[in-house]
């Protein structure tokens, strides 16, 4: 992103994960908030960049939001 590196990037909607392109434009020390996971269950997370190439994260609590778009799924075991 042309103005990164970012003190805080919130995610609008649900995502399957968060995907390493995002966390990699936060500052050290800056956070980014998703709510992660697959229905039933998904977890409001926060995620903080500890160093340049270490992040640590803290699932805060449980919920359900709609998937955000343009996010690409997990991928699925098909027979």
């Amino acid at each position: 992103a042309i103005d990164a590196p970012y003190d805080v990037i919130l995610l609008s909607g649900s995502v399957a994960e968060v995907p390493p392109v995002l966390l990699e434009q936060l500052k050290v020390g800056g956070r980014l908030a998703a709510i992660v996971g697959e229905e039933p269950v998904m977890r409001a997370t926060v995620f903080t960049r500890t160093g340049e190439a270490s992040w640590t994260q803290q699932e805060v609590f449980d919920t359900v939001a709609p998937r955000l778009l343009g996010f690409a799924e997990k991928p699925a075991f098909h027979f």
